[in-house]
């Protein structure tokens, strides 16, 4: 059988794929370089033609995967498809998936400083798709605010600070139903939405 010979970049994506799925299954510390490299009937040689080590691909993973939770963001909020109250929904249980995500991927000695700039970029990369949504929610006379791009970043931010200051308190994620409830009550206030708006039930 042939041997098929892929372009040096369809390589590096098809590792860096791989590698964000086995860091999110098995975790950075139970996953390895050959087992990488093998899944994409690679080689040793192979995989240090494009990352000199394993921090290096799982850096390299988690700011592909930044982008994928941003775009993902993105796509969710801008599908009228979906009715208004619902795209609502289908974020948070996406971030809800990102968290979940982040505690597998723990034990590399760039892990703060990492997942600092990631979630940096996450944060920033969500303000204008949330601010989008929120003149949507405007014109359709869902929700009232003078400054949608104020509103965004208070509730991108604030939702991200008290998850986080949660997560620190416990040590978990166990609570994150709880916030989002929460957090979903502010934001329908700050909006002044229809209780039915930004409704999230801890049950999820």
């Amino acid at each position: 059988m042939a041997r098929v010979v892929k372009k040096p970049e369809v390589r590096k994506e098809e590792l860096l794929d791989i590698a964000i799925k086995l860091f999110m299954e098995k975790g950075y510390i139970n996953t390895s370089v050959k087992d990488i490299y093998t899944q994409a009937n690679g080689s040793f040689g192979m995989f240090y033609h494009h990352f000199a080590s394993k921090e290096e691909i799982f850096e390299a993973t988690m700011a592909k995967y930044t982008d994928l939770f941003v775009s993902g963001i993105s796509e969710i909020l801008q599908d009228k498809r979906i009715p208004y109250p619902e795209r609502y929904k289908r974020v948070l249980i996406h971030w809800m998936g990102l968290m979940n995500g982040r505690d597998k991927v723990r034990g590399t000695r760039h892990d703060v400083e990492v997942f600092r700039t990631m979630s940096g970029k996450m944060l920033s990369g969500a303000i204008e798709p949330v601010r989008s949504y929120l003149d949507e929610g405007i014109e359709q006379g869902f929700i009232k605010t003078d400054d949608s791009h104020s509103s965004a970043i208070f509730i991108v931010y604030g939702t991200f600070g008290l998850l986080n200051e949660e997560r620190s308190r416990i040590g978990s994620n166990d609570n994150a139903l709880q916030i989002f409830a929460e957090v979903s009550k502010r934001i329908a206030a700050m909006l002044d939405a229809g209780e039915n708006i930004f409704n999230f039930a801890e049950e999820g």
